[in-house]
């Protein structure tokens, strides 16, 4: 006897046990108060949404710097009552037994040179400098009860750019092939899931986009498998805008 599987099914998604197969995904955050702290609202959204059945909540989008292009409609990751106005969040989903991922998302870069450098223009230092922000943005997204993180590389963010060839013309390691325009992104994973087991990588990319010698199908699935065996958890596709 064959048994269907129901939307509502509890499942398993990596380490994490789920309620449902129903995957919240968030977007823009734009109930921060002046000074980037949280309005009751925002906790009354995740009461609701944690309540409703779904299985894993992904957070509004978390940016680096208040410089950054989307930075009015995004969360702020640095500012002083991040850990404790947070860990409320987190805490809520919890009491609801529902997972929560801080996802990860910044369209702009600032190299400590160039507040907007690109792929194409960061030094290994540079790299290294991305690399440790985002390691240690997963850190803060841990300290305030977050059960992993959502890496965006995805839409048009800049890690999407960094992996598509039609933008990434490096010549170095992290250039030319899949596997080392993923390098940025295994390198992190690599590190993250060794310092921090138990913690859910998840990584949002594009199956493809319109541009000539940028995404196709097939260069999304080699850099999926890229990404697995790196470490990551899941991965989630979304598209460009256009």
């Amino acid at each position: 006897m064959m048994i269907m599987k129901d939307i509502f099914d509890e499942c398993q998604l990596g380490d994490l046990k789920l309620n449902s197969r129903i995957v919240r995904t968030g977007t823009w955050e734009t109930e921060t108060e002046e000074g980037g702290f949280l309005s009751p609202a925002i906790y009354d959204k995740y009461e609701r949404i944690a309540g409703s059945g779904t299985g894993l909540i992904i957070s509004e989008m978390f940016v680096f710097d208040r410089k950054d292009r989307f930075a009015p409609y995004s969360a702020n990751l640095n500012y002083l009552g991040f850990v404790k106005e947070y860990k409320m969040v987190t805490d809520i989903c919890h009491n609801n037994n529902v997972p929560i991922l801080g996802q990860l998302a910044f369209f702009y870069y600032d190299d400590g040179d160039n507040q907007k450098a690109e792929p194409n223009d960061l030094t290994a230092e540079g790299i290294r400098k991305l690399q440790a922000e985002v390691i240690m943005a997963a850190k803060k997204f841990s300290f305030a009860g977050f059960d992993g993180i959502q890496i965006d590389m995805g839409n048009n963010f800049y890690l999407a750019r960094f992996i598509n060839p039609y933008f990434n013309q490096r010549d170095d390691n992290y250039g030319g092939n899949t596997e080392n325009r993923v390098r940025i992104a295994s390198e992190i994973i690599k590190v993250i899931k060794k310092t921090m087991p138990g913690f859910h990588v998840s990584i949002r990319i594009n199956p493809w986009d319109v541009r000539k010698d940028g995404m196709t199908a097939d260069e999304s699935i080699k850099v999926a498998k890229e990404l697995e065996k790196a470490g990551a958890d899941s991965i989630q596709l979304t598209a460009r805008t256009i």
